[in-house]
């Protein structure tokens, strides 16, 4: 048998300080009053250091975590904010024996025999989605007030100073600032995600990014855009499907469509809409001169077939052309005019579809995004009928300008409607875009609030 060797003398002090200070907490956490048992995790008991950690690092920690100060009014205020915003957001919502009662009537249901028939597909469709978004609900509730009580928990235990340590003080109030922050972050996307409550804001969304004036800066600029939003999307947990896209000369893109679903896609994404300036030392100019570039971006809802089907758009408003696709892609794209573009006459608005090699299915795809466009519209514009839409209403809607993205001589992103900045350029086109479309939600909400007050004088 081979001799097990010796621990060093510094390994051997390093193990000793961390034995003493973790029975230290749990000493505390046995021989505690009452209001010790009503803090449930022990967060502060696990180490956080990787796999290859040296023993300087594990030293280093736990010195910190020894001499870590905080203080108290601080924390009661970051408190108090919390646990406001939470029972705000509690009146707004269910109470959680309500949910679990609904929640046990839509699973009876969806368990009855031929509820996943054919002929009850609408039916089911609604209970599906009523079950999976009231579950959610739920969950977040209950997380809400676990984070709640461990916030308080741990507020009152530091706040003891018969009962803890100096070093145990500590740890309480590192607990209590990650529950309360939790608990904050968590309440403002909450409110935003109240003020998603438009006709087609719980559904997908086609975004389509298109070069403008810039030639290869133009179309550098909309592969950014691209990556912008795809880092922005996997963030907030969407599948993004690149649809369709055509490649710039040099580098870049001259067009992109990008898929994206998931919760409330489109009424996170819709505020997109528009001109997006860039300015910046251009890596295409070859005295490396500023220079400014645009880059247009749509967004519509994917809405089901059964909604478009139901709209009628008479033909006397169409212009539709039959071309090549064009570029790589064999005998069939290059000499069979396979794709087809739509022109609705009265708005204006453009669809072009080459991705299919039949002309009758590009005809589909692009009768239903003509729709899916124009039903975007007229809910924005709060039009009753497809045909009040005009090219004025559209320009209004889809030409402005509504965010400028300035690299140089200063670096600052700034949207036009609300006036939100930052200097986190890397960041926001690193897909950082909640506070900005934060701040529009709130921005839209105000503007519909007063607009309908006005109308009701």
């Amino acid at each position: 048998m081979k001799n097990i060797p010796l621990l060093s003398r510094s390994s051997m002090e390093l193990l000793m300080m961390i034995s003493i200070l973790l029975f230290s907490r749990v000493r505390s956490l046995i021989t505690s009053s009452s209001t010790h048992t009503r803090f449930r995790r022990c967060r502060y008991l696990a180490i956080p250091i990787n796999q290859k950690v040296r023993s300087s690092s594990l030293r280093s920690w736990v010195r910190e975590m020894a001499s870590t100060s905080h203080d108290p009014i601080q924390i009661k205020q970051l408190v108090e904010e919390a646990i406001a915003l939470t029972e705000q957001n509690q009146e707004s919502v269910p109470s959680a024996e309500k949910l679990k009662l609904m929640i046990a009537d839509l699973e009876r249901e969806s368990g009855e025999p031929g509820f996943w028939d054919n002929a009850n597909a609408e039916r089911n469709q609604y209970v599906t989605s009523q079950l999976s978004q009231q579950t959610h609900l739920l969950d977040r509730i209950l997380q809400w007030e676990s984070n709640k009580g461990d916030c308080l928990a741990a507020f009152e235990m530091a706040q003891d100073e018969a009962a803890c340590t100096e070093d145990e003080k500590n740890m309480f109030y590192d607990e209590c600032k990650k529950a309360a922050s939790d608990l904050l972050e968590d309440g403002k996307q909450y409110e935003l995600e109240r003020l998603l409550s438009g006709k087609y804001d719980n559904l997908p969304a086609r975004m389509v990014l298109t070069a403008g004036a810039g030639g290869t800066e133009a179309n550098d600029w909309v592969a950014d855009l691209k990556r912008m939003y795809e880092r922005y999307s996997e963030k907030k947990g969407f599948r993004v499907t690149l649809e369709n896209f055509q490649n710039g000369d040099v580098v870049g893109f001259k067009s992109v469509e990008l898929l994206v679903d998931g919760p409330n896609a489109y009424g996170w994404l819709r505020g997109e809409k528009g001109a997006h300036r860039l300015v910046r030392l251009s890596p295409f100019n070859a005295n490396n001169k500023r220079q400014t570039t645009f880059a247009g971006v749509d967004v519509s809802p994917i809405v089901q077939d059964d909604v478009i089907q139901s709209i009628e758009i008479p033909e006397s408003d169409l212009d539709i052309t039959a071309m090549r696709s064009g570029g790589a892609g064999g005998q069939n794209v290059n000499k069979v005019n396979s794709a087809i573009r739509i022109r609705h006459i009265p708005s204006g608005i453009n669809i072009k579809v080459t991705q299919e090699r039949s002309q009758a299915q590009n005809r589909e795809i692009a009768m239903k995004r003509l729709k899916g466009q124009l039903l975007a519209i007229a809910n924005e514009q709060r039009l009753s009928e497809l045909n009040d839409i005009r090219g004025d209403i559209v320009e209004a809607s889809w030409g402005a300008q509504v965010r400028n993205y300035v690299l140089h001589p200063y670096k600052m992103v700034k949207d036009q409607r609300t006036n939100w900045e930052t200097t986190d350029t890397s960041g926001f086109l690193d897909g950082d875009l909640e506070d900005c479309i934060g701040s529009l939600l709130r921005f839209r909400t105000k503007e519909e609030r007063e607009m309908e007050e006005e109308a009701a004088l």
